[in-house]
């Protein structure tokens, strides 16, 4: 069996991309070059590796079980490349996935920094849901992951990485901001709310009513960014994490509701392989990223 890293990115890519025309643009290789490069693959190990369709190819569970060792010995050969590169002591790629909140709010700012301080470095960002991060990192297609709660999979490890808390925030110019605040108050309110199924609403809702406070009138909107702009109007309020509202509470634009006993903080977690230890790039860039207060 001769198994190459050339034919594990040609199966990556095509796990990626869905088509082979598609996998062959991404790779700038011809469609015929990547389609035998899959099937001496397929060859080489006697079982296919995606089921294939008139709208392209699925992997199947022969591929899933493939998917982990190759994207764990193409990160392998990525080490090995860099383990002799000259020039930059801090160099080479890594893959970070995180939480949305915190990779739009946290991750998205300090990575620039980061390469500005080491150009020769590569890293790339995925923006997902808590357990789509984990699974990425337990399938080893992440290095290293951000995540909002301890992962389950009991292959990873987890450190604490930045504490956060909910608020009820509103508008600058709602008349909630001049009043006293109390449950019953609230429960009077137009609540502008995550979309219906997410994880975000579900733990709000459960959080406010643990807190004596009802939701009778409610907006949906599915991203934070329309629920900041909503509430910003002046007509609506909202439970969100302090990282993604800070700045605009900094500058008087929106407002946090002082209700009393509401206190509800959530510590996110840096997670990686507890059988692939963080390579020294990884671990620099898990120090850079921690609050520096």
């Amino acid at each position: 069996m001769r198994i190459t890293l050339k034919q594990l990115s040609i199966f990556k890519a095509i796990h990626t991309c869905g088509q082979i025309s598609k996998a062959a643009i991404e790779l700038h290789m011809s469609v015929p070059a990547v389609s035998m490069a899959l099937r001496d693959l397929e060859d080489s190990l006697g079982s296919r590796l995606f089921e294939r369709s008139s709208t392209g190819l699925t992997i199947n569970d022969n591929g899933e079980v493939m998917l982990p060792y190759a994207n764990e010995m193409l990160s392998k050969g990525m080490e090995l490349e860099h383990a002799f590169a000259q020039g930059s002591p801090i160099r080479g790629s890594i893959k970070v996935g995180c939480s949305k909140t915190a990779g739009n709010y946290v991750l998205s700012r300090k990575i620039p920094l980061f390469k500005q301080q080491h150009p020769s470095v590569d890293i790339k960002l995925f923006i997902n849901n808590s357990l789509s991060i984990e699974k990425m990192v337990a399938e080893k297609e992440l290095d290293l992951g951000f995540v909002d709660a301890k992962p389950g999979h009991k292959n990873l490890l987890q450190e604490p990485w930045l504490q956060d808390r909910l608020c009820i925030i509103t508008g600058k110019n709602n008349p909630l901001v001049t009043e006293i605040i109390t449950p019953e108050l609230l429960s009077e309110q137009l609540w502008v709310m995550d979309e219906t199924i997410s994880v975000s609403r579900i733990r709000n809702t459960q959080l406010l009513k643990s807190a004596n406070i009802i939701i009778n009138q409610v907006l949906s909107m599915n991203t934070m960014g329309a629920i900041k702009r909503a509430i910003g109007t002046g007509i609506g309020i909202s439970v969100l994490p302090l990282l993604a509202v800070e700045e605009e509470v900094a500058r008087g634009e929106l407002v946090e509701l002082s209700l009393t006993d509401w206190d509800y903080s959530r510590r996110y977690w840096a997670i990686y392989r507890n059988d692939h230890p963080l390579s020294s790039l990884a671990r620099e860039f898990l120090e850079f990223s921690r609050p520096t207060t």
